[in-house]
């Protein structure tokens, strides 16, 4: 009971200091929604710790639109093709686009350039009729390459994605159309693939280009193709300096939508706004509401958010008892390795709170070693899980023996049952001393008869 007392009482005090005088957070994540404008789907994550700084409805299904072309070039880019290898554009590829009213950039039947052009005109004007002719070329078939995009999404970890067309149109216009089985992802799975995908250098550098112009081609003048994400133009009322790709989507399925990342000081950020609003009107202007809230959130992280090393393998993060411990009933518990974290500018360890894991002993067994492993603990920021944290003994404690007997013949002679027990033993013994008595007794008559008889010679 000391022990345990002593526990609980230090818990509570450690609960108590680490309370957060602020918690700036909402749904687990940091509450930096914009008052002013808001998609439907928002995500923004610390690409180089997989910190979820910021989500919105992130597992919610929804249609991807153009940012489906982001796994096309990566399937097409799997193996390192040659960028200058000459493609072809077929009459099926080109015409399965017909009456559509899509994006493209006029390829032609027959027409013939690179794949590195071909690149350039999926990233930038988002155009479908290159990927209808790299679906083609890298699948043979629309259908097989198709297979190959699932395939992909699914080895990078993808649980909520599907992929029917290699372009991310969900009318029924085009050809191939199925109504049961449409493009499909939610914002945690276009993180997995936009991390992916910002790994690859051609796809980095292509879609963070703003423009860039097409040679002239066997049927074709030289074209400027621009792209249609608008933090890369310095001229657009969104632009953003620093801003790397990586791809815009819009149809009436998806709203409009925005992937763009971002690399400053050492950090790097990827931010997702889908099911926007392409005519949020302010300032007397329409505002697409994805664009702003991709810059919106890039902004906030930069200016907002640190690495910090919180604590060492020397902070004393809480205690626990020890069991038959010689010369102390607890054990003071210090992480295993230093923990660093993405936090706000402004707090410290002092502003976060210990949170154990459920089923973290409240006593441990004597002996224990320094370093031994106890348990899991968060650190956390109201809602927010800065840190995950294995606690691990800080120093050696011995066992005291001589108390842990003493405790042993304690609990047994404080029990219910043992009383009757030493009822019954006493009973026992009685019974076996009065059998031993009475054995004694006996074998003494027999031993004093058996002389008698043998003293014969007193007889006559």
């Amino acid at each position: 009971m000391k022990k345990l007392l002593i526990f609980t009482v230090c818990a509570i005090f450690l609960a108590l200091t680490l309370v957060p005088a602020a918690a700036a957070t909402s749904g687990g994540t940091y509450d930096i929604s914009s008052p002013e404008y808001e998609t439907d789907i928002a995500l923004l994550v610390n690409a180089d710790t997989d910190t979820v700084i910021y989500s919105k409805n992130a597992d919610q299904i929804t249609a991807p639109a153009s940012l489906t072309k982001i796994i096309t070039a990566m399937v097409v880019l799997e193996g390192n093709p040659d960028l200058n290898r000459t493609i072809t554009c077929s009459s099926k590829a080109i015409h399965s686009l017909d009456g559509t009213g899509s994006s493209i950039v006029g390829l032609m039947e027959g027409e013939t350039t690179t794949l590195e052009m071909l690149l350039y005109c999926l990233l930038l004007p988002s155009a479908n009729d290159a990927a209808a002719v790299l679906a083609e070329e890298f699948g043979g078939t629309e259908a097989a390459f198709v297979e190959k995009m699932n395939a992909y999404a699914k080895g990078l970890g993808c649980t909520h994605t599907h992929f029917a067309n290699p372009h991310g149109l969900d009318d029924e216009s085009f050809e191939g159309y199925d109504g049961e089985k449409q493009n499909q992802t939610t914002a945690e799975d276009l993180y997995k693939i936009s991390k992916a995908a910002l790994q690859n250098e051609t796809i980095k550098a292509i879609s963070s280009k703003y423009g860039k112009t097409m040679p002239a081609t066997n049927l074709s003048d030289e074209r400027y193709l621009y792209n249609t994400n608008s933090l890369l133009n310095s001229y657009s009322y969104y632009y953003y300096d620093g801003a790397i790709g990586l791809k815009t989507g819009t149809t009436d399925k998806a709203g409009s939508c925005l992937i763009s990342s971002a690399s400053k000081d050492g950090y790097s950020y990827i931010s997702i706004a889908l099911h926007g609003n392409g005519e949020y009107l302010a300032d007397g202007q329409y505002r697409n509401t994805a664009f702003l809230t991709c810059r919106y959130m890039l902004n906030w992280a930069f200016e907002n958010l640190s690495m910090k090393t919180l604590a060492d393998t020397s902070q004393n993060l809480g205690e626990v008892g020890v069991e038959f411990g010689r010369g102390s009933d607890y054990v003071a518990l210090v992480p295993q390795e230093p923990v660093v974290a993405i936090v706000l500018n402004d707090i410290g360890l002092d502003d976060l709170k210990v949170e154990l894991a459920d089923g973290f002993p409240q006593q441990i067994p004597a002996p224990v070693e320094e370093g031994d492993v106890i348990g899991e603990a968060k650190l956390t920021y109201g809602d927010v899980v800065v840190a995950k944290v294995t606690l691990v003994a800080q120093q050696a404690i011995k066992k005291n023996y001589l108390w842990a007997a003493f405790s042993w013949l304690v609990n047994i002679m404080s029990s219910k049952a043992f009383v009757p027990f030493a009822l019954v033993l006493v009973v026992i013994i009685i019974a076996l001393f009065i059998s031993a008595k009475k054995h004694r007794q006996k074998k003494k008559r027999r031993e004093n008869r058996v002389n008698v008889v043998k003293d014969y010679t007193r007889l006559g």
